[in-house]
């Protein structure tokens, strides 16, 4: 029996894809799809977005996770609020790769239900953050840590949740507290000992670019990731859909990109 996935924002960027991910999946079908209230699409077949399948796009969180094994969503602060507020309700578990959620406390969630949330579903952006976790540990604090990311000029949250999870990556490897070691560039910054630094980029259409430079006196170690198409993405969170199912739909706890890996 192939495991029913509910897509939470279809008509986005990162919905569309997904969904058409979904379609080539053999493990999986789609449960159903939610987009903004309003929409041109809600009520309709899910054939203008990418085939005719007999699936109607909806407004309602709580019928695609009443109806899905799995949910994914990529959508924003508040409608991921709404999502988990779901899960926990219908007990269905939840892959979310929302960034900018800051305030929001996962863990109470998972404690009723399966959440995955991972700020990049790329395997290759955490095949890298478990590169830089390495480099970290046989480094040590000798080297200063610069993060370099860019991305499209409509994204809003910076830096980015990636930036800011290879920073976590590493001042955990490295025994420092991350809140009080992180600091972002400006003109009249002087860079302190120790510290994580971060510098933003943003212009054009540029998927997502991330480095990770190890600098002391005598050389620089750089760790690098660049995204080539938003499928990557897509294809990760469905990857991790069907993990989180096959493994874990009836263990509540906070998961990631690097326990699929």
């Amino acid at each position: 029996m192939k495991i029913r996935v509910g897509v939470i924002g279809c008509l986005g960027r990162m919905g569309k894809k997904i969904l058409n991910e979904l379609i080539t999946n053999a493990e999986v079908e789609i449960a159903g799809a939610v987009a903004r209230s309003g929409g041109k699409y809600i009520d309709s077949d899910i054939g203008p977005i990418i085939a005719n399948l007999g699936i109607k796009v909806t407004s309602s969180i709580s019928d695609v996770f009443e109806s899905s094994d799995v949910v994914i969503d990529f959508t924003t602060k508040e409608c991921m609020l709404d999502c988990l507020k779901a899960a926990v309700k219908f007990k269905t578990p939840l892959v979310s790769g929302t960034t900018g959620i800051e305030g929001v406390d996962l863990k109470e969630y998972a404690a009723e239900v399966p959440i995955l949330w991972s700020a990049n579903m790329s395997v290759g952006v955490n095949v890298l953050l478990k590169l830089v976790k390495k480099a970290a540990e046989l480094l040590g604090n000798e080297y200063d840590v610069e993060i370099w990311e860019m991305h499209h000029n409509l994204k809003k949250d910076s830096p980015s949740g990636t930036a800011i999870e290879l920073g976590k990556t590493i001042a955990n490897a490295s025994k420092v507290d991350f809140q009080s070691n992180q600091y972002l560039h400006s003109g009249s910054n002087i860079r302190k000992k120790g510290g994580i630094g971060f510098a933003v980029s943003r212009g054009g259409g540029v998927i997502g670019d991330h480095s990770v430079m190890f600098v002391n006196s005598n050389e620089r170690i750089e760790l690098n990731h660049k995204a080539i198409d938003r499928t990557t993405f897509a294809r990760g969170a469905v990857q991790a859909a069907v993990w989180l199912y096959k493994n874990k739909r009836e263990i509540p706890g906070l998961y990631s990109m690097q326990d699929v890996i």
